[in-house]
């Protein structure tokens, strides 16, 4: 999300970080035994490493852990966490010159096929093979798939968005109505719990809507792409394209808040957490946020599920983000031993027990007494929700997203979309004005499509 695409896709300043800065130093006093173990050499004590990330809880936790990284290293870190589409535009020109000027950078699943085919990241094999501590079979597979080409590794997953819906269970009690299991009941219920202090629907913006629109997609039939990565013919304007984005524009339009299509993540997820909108479909990460027990309003009349679904079934989204090594980095030994400490058991499971972060990518951490026992709110065990999530959507309909082209194809899918959100455009005109210049983008790439 997320996470993509944004998914991740955020120009986000991501304010609302899970768990808030109180419960930070928890985490660091809660990992003390992995700095308080035997005295041990810092081969690389005085080194500096210079980290590149986008903003989000992960790289917030860590900020405030790395004293304890310093204290077991010798190694000092500056760390860099712009919004998420700065990120993603700084990182694509940084990795594309080699310049070397950051030691550790996110391998961002919307770029992940573009930047491991150009080989601008670093195989890892070696430095996994020979450590054995980092444990890289302990990542769930789902999370593990985007970071990977064939056998080569090329990050170390940090999260792993899942798309879920959060929705107000006293909302759908008092109106009669079970909570949407299809894209058809969440249109059908919104004017039923729509009042005048309160949005049925919380969207996301522009920068969100090729991560959050794609449930709806596929959900009724429609594709991005013939089959990626094999044959990139774009299926934007199909009858199924074009009705899931009629159903998407007119929940933006009609029931959800004012000018939410410049909403980022904190903002949307701050609505629902404010009680300002019923239903809120997004990644695990700013979902959740609606549970914080010391930030939500309706942290104790929320529910969780799988997003809706529609007449081809239900294709919840998945987002994968990792630590990579740029080939141009300078000091890649030192670069490793940050890449393994963020991402490891240790640090993973102690943040995810000490602030509200269930989007893990370990398996030991998901399947944790403590992870199970936390994350179990409204009456759902969000844990397997996330582990059925990241299962599914390794069956390959994810595919489209790791497309080296995706990046500006899903740029102009989310200018269509606010076209259609807005009322500018009705949707079978948008669709088929995107459905002409994405052949046109994937064309001008040297792709062979069949033309509409």
């Amino acid at each position: 999300m997320t996470s993509d695409s944004r998914g991740p896709g955020r120009s986000i300043t991501r304010r609302a970080f899970v768990g808030g800065a109180a419960a930070l130093p928890l985490v660091a006093r809660r990992i003390e035994s992995v700095a308080a173990q035997p005295a041990r050499s810092k081969p690389f004590a005085g080194k500096t490493l210079n980290v590149f990330m986008f903003d989000h809880p992960y790289p917030r936790a860590l900020k405030e852990l790395l004293p304890q990284f310093t204290e077991l290293t010798g190694i000092k870190v500056e760390m860099d966490t712009p919004g998420f589409l700065v990120y993603n535009q700084r990182a694509d020109l940084e990795l594309s010159t080699g310049s070397g000027a950051y030691d550790v950078m996110v391998l961002s699943f919307i770029f992940s096929g573009k930047w491991m085919g150009a080989g601008w990241a670093s195989r890892l094999n070696d430095y996994i093979a020979k450590d054995a501590a980092t444990d890289a079979a302990d990542f769930l597979s789902g999370a593990m798939a985007p970071m990977k080409s064939g056998q080569d590794v090329f990050a170390l997953p940090f999260v792993a968005e899942s798309t879920l819906m959060v929705y107000r269970r006293d909302v759908f009690e008092k109106a009669g109505l079970k909570p949407p299991d299809t894209f058809d009941e969440l249109l059908a219920a919104a004017p039923k719990i729509q009042t005048a202090e309160m949005k049925a629907y919380m969207g996301r913006g522009l920068g969100g809507f090729h991560w959050i629109w794609p449930n709806y997609l596929f959900a009724y039939g429609g594709k991005f792409f013939a089959d990626p990565p094999k044959d990139l013919t774009p299926m934007l304007a199909s009858a199924e394209s074009i009705k899931s984005a009629e159903v998407f524009g007119r929940l933006y339009r009609e029931f959800s808040v004012p000018g939410v299509q410049s909403y980022a993540e904190p903002q949307s997820s701050g609505g629902m957490m404010e009680g300002r909108t019923a239903v809120y479909i997004d990644a695990l990460a700013w979902v959740g946020l609606a549970a914080d027990p010391a930030k939500s309003k309706v942290k104790d009349r929320v529910g969780f599920a799988l997003p809706p679904g529609g007449p081809a079934g239900r294709f919840p989204q998945a987002a994968v983000h990792g630590l990579q090594i740029p080939t141009g980095a300078k000091q890649k030994d030192v670069s490793w031993e940050f890449v393994k400490w963020a991402t490891s058991r240790e640090v993973m499971g102690k943040i995810s027990e000490t602030v509200i972060y269930p989007a893990v990518t370990r398996a030991s951490v998901l399947g944790s007494p403590a992870y199970r026992q936390k994350y179990s709110w409204g009456g759902a065990d969000i844990g397997a929700l996330h582990g059925a999530v990241l299962k599914q959507a390794a069956a390959g309909y994810m595919a489209y997203r790791t497309v080296p082209e995706f990046p500006p194809v899903g740029d102009r899918v989310s200018i269509a979309l606010s076209e259609i959100s807005t009322g500018q455009k009705p949707a079978a005109q948008a669709m088929r004005d995107c459905q002409r210049d994405v052949e046109g983008i994937l064309t001008k790439a040297g792709r062979s499509i069949r033309k509409s």
